[in-house]
């Protein structure tokens, strides 16, 4: 008397309706001639389950054939390894099949604590698991995340599961693993996930968003309540720079009678020394006003300071100013990011409107600042600042 065992039997991929009316289709016509494979003694099927349910279903006769096996575990692994023999897997039943193998290895060796040994043993086991099945080990890692993942989303979605172990109209695999990390914390996101409500790259950057609120209502606190952010250990999302540029970095000090600046201006060396990268946060912006001429440091100073270059805007001026060979009308803004930061909205242009210059010399246009708001968030700080505004941290000898 057969016994079967519905944990063990619940490990097999199910057959395709067409297949298995083919299967019934075939042993009708020529009788089971394939022996079931049964664990020893104890009399529980291991392999032959669809054919067995035929036979039975129609009165047929059948032969069994003994697997000599120690444990439940040892049993579950050689279904396994049965089922990966089979042709018509889908790749997503392939996986859950390799990745179970690795597993049972893993627990085995004591789950996510090991210590070197046990990870050496994990080493070879990924490696002679990837040799069997013709895959690298990196794939049969990753396959035991998404056959654990797999096993998690059952408990929130069991028709789902089924269609991921049937192979057939399945989410993602990013999303099942996405779903089963979620399912503690936010079961309701999980099962949005799995059910295509939303993407998995929708909810990461909703959580990096959340973190990155968290930080900036902290560094806010933190700059409301000190004099100087650098100590209190302050950091902004955006920061805005218009350095003093030292004229005798670029070698040419006088042209063509341009009046000097009314402020005292810092040599490249010690703009290098500014403690951006102390002032910045982990994901921030930065606005970095430069002169054409001035181009070249503006780059030098974005990479020293850890932020990437993406852009540059424009503003075209009012009037002409002056220059050595060409008469300047166009200041520019270097824009940097560090880290992941997205913009607040997605329609701004890189050529600024032409603004009206401040009253002093080299001053910006105060317009700029509400363009700052409206792309990038706070809290803000700037450098080299000329006057106070209401939201930031400004840094200046005339603040």
């Amino acid at each position: 008397m057969l016994v079967i065992d519905p944990d063990f039997r619940a490990l097999i991929p199910p057959l395709a309706p067409e297949e298995l009316e083919q299967l019934e289709a075939n042993i009708l016509r020529d009788g089971c001639r394939d022996p079931l494979a049964v664990w020893g003694a104890t009399g529980i099927l291991l392999d032959g389950h669809n054919r067995y349910d035929i036979c039975a279903k129609h009165g047929l006769s059948y032969q069994t054939t003994p697997v000599s096996l120690k444990t439940r575990d040892e049993a579950a692994d050689w279904i396994d390894a049965n089922q990966l023999g089979r042709r018509n897997l889908a790749p997503d039943q392939q996986s859950i099949l390799r990745g179970r193998r690795y597993n049972r290895t893993k627990k085995a060796q004591g789950g996510d604590r090991k210590s070197k040994c046990q990870i050496d043993t994990l080493i070879d086991a990924s490696a002679a698991l990837a040799k069997q099945h013709g895959v690298s080990p990196a794939t049969i890692k990753r396959d035991g995340k998404f056959a654990a993942a797999v096993e998690k989303v059952k408990a929130i979605d069991p028709q789902i599961a089924a269609k991921i172990t049937s192979g057939k109209a399945a989410p993602p695999r990013s999303a099942v693993i996405k779903a089963a990390q979620l399912l503690e914390a936010s079961p309701e996101k999980a099962a949005k996930i799995l059910r295509g409500e939303t993407t998995v790259n929708a909810v990461v950057r909703a959580e990096r968003e959340a973190k990155r609120e968290t930080r900036r209502k902290d560094n806010a606190d933190k700059a409301k309540s000190a004099a100087n952010p650098a100590v209190s250990g302050a950091r902004f999302a955006t920061i805005l720079i218009d350095p003093p540029w030292d004229w005798g970095d670029e070698g040419d000090v006088n042209q063509m009678g341009r009046a000097k600046p009314d402020y005292a201006t810092v040599p490249f060396e010690d703009l290098l020394k500014l403690p951006v990268p102390k002032l910045a946060d982990d994901d921030a912006h930065l606005y970095l006003w430069v002169t054409n001429r001035s181009l070249p440091k503006g780059f030098a100073l974005m990479d020293a300071w850890g932020f990437r270059y993406i852009t540059a805007l424009t503003w075209p001026k009012p009037s002409f100013g002056m220059g050595n060979y060409f008469r300047g009308q166009t200041e520019h803004v270097l824009f940097g990011v560090k880290g992941t930061q997205p913009l607040l909205r997605k329609d701004a242009s890189t050529l600024l409107p032409p603004w009206k210059r401040g009253a002093q010399h080299s001053s910006k246009p105060q317009e700029f600042y509400g363009f700052i708001e409206a792309c990038s968030p706070g809290p803000y700080a700037e450098l080299f600042s000329r006057h106070p505004r209401a939201g930031w941290f400004t840094w200046g000898a005339d603040v």
